[in-house]
């Protein structure tokens, strides 16, 4: 999928298998619930909210500073709100060369609560810590799937 310019990635161990999960409780959902509840439901929501975040929100300006992380995340963004539930954070990491842009989508983060050892933040920082993710655009694409 490409959007502005920036052509979208999903790694495949992390957000690849939350997409596919999401996508196969999306599909049961519509096959079982009445159209006024399946649109209304929360898994529903979260979904269309994720997919909106992906190929609207941050295609305009990956590295805009509303999407900013510091310190050791320096180099990824996260999507906070936005459509998304209070509690959840989509984590990416947007490359730019002269000759090709890509954004990867790497993680959604839940929960977010300041102070727990499982707030997505402390997650996502052991994850990326751990080396999960490689560093050069080669190895990120090899590692991704586009849509």
């Amino acid at each position: 999928m490409i959007v502005n310019g920036w052509r979208i990635y999903f790694i495949k161990r992390l957000f690849g298998q939350q997409r596919r999960d999401l996508q196969v409780e999306v599909r049961k959902l519509k096959n079982t619930l009445p159209t006024e509840a399946y649109r209304t439901h929360s898994t529903v929501k979260l979904y269309r909210a994720i997919m909106v975040a992906i190929k609207e929100k941050i295609p305009l300006d990956p590295f805009a500073s509303h999407f900013a992380l510091t310190g050791a995340l320096k180099h990824y963004g996260k999507v906070k709100k936005m459509g998304l539930p209070d509690r959840y954070r989509l984590f990416f990491r947007a490359i730019q060369t002269k000759e090709y842009k890509a954004i990867f989508v790497l993680w959604l983060g839940y929960p977010r609560k300041q102070g727990d050892k499982n707030d997505c933040y402390k997650v996502f920082t052991k994850i990326v810590e751990r080396g999960d993710f490689p560093n050069s655009l080669d190895a990120l694409i090899l590692d991704s799937q586009e849509d």
